[in-house]
């Protein structure tokens, strides 16, 4: 008696099985890269924006001369952070009506530390000694996150760690 054996037909279930668990694989690591893509993404925008606040720092100090001791003092710089979600400040009301140099600059101070707290997650401005190079300067310095913004700067050099949450933009000497 001579028993022959059949071909087999089409795909058995182990082999589904092993198919469905290497497409599962490869799903998990593409929604993983995904994952850290969305968190680089939302790291370098808000990086972006702490930087253009810088700027704007920059800018209101080069477009009111007159007052630059005042914007330099760091007396003259609230290191608390703003309440989010306040009204932005409007008292003297420099977009509707003429200020003085002085007024100007204390009204821009206080907006640039609420475009700090509104715009970035827990985001605070300042303007501060620093070291440039051998010559001491004045720096922006913008913080946001749960960086303390005395750490920007190290012994008034800049921080330049992985981990720093910071924006540091030098003062023309």
């Amino acid at each position: 008696m001579k028993v022959t054996m059949e071909q087999q037909r089409g795909v058995g279930m182990v082999e589904i099985l092993v198919a469905l668990l290497v497409l599962a694989i490869g799903v998990l690591g593409y929604a993983g890269l995904q994952l850290s893509a969305l968190k680089s993404t939302e790291s370098a925008q808000i990086r972006s924006q702490g930087t253009a606040l810088a700027r704007n720092a920059l800018e209101a100090i080069a477009l009111n001369p007159k007052e630059r001791l005042t914007y330099l003092g760091a007396d003259s710089w609230d290191n608390a952070q703003t309440s989010f979600g306040d009204q932005p400040p409007s008292n003297p009301d420099c977009l509707s009506s003429a200020c003085s140099p002085s007024e100007m600059a204390d009204w821009e101070i206080a907006h640039l530390q609420w475009q700090a707290g509104t715009v970035l997650p827990a985001g605070r401005i300042r303007v501060q000694p620093c070291k440039a190079g051998s010559f001491s300067s004045s720096c922006v310095v913008v913080a946001w996150g749960d960086q303390d913004i005395s750490e920007c700067l190290d012994g008034g050099d800049i921080n330049t760690g992985l981990d720093s949450e910071c924006a540091v933009m030098e003062v023309e000497r």
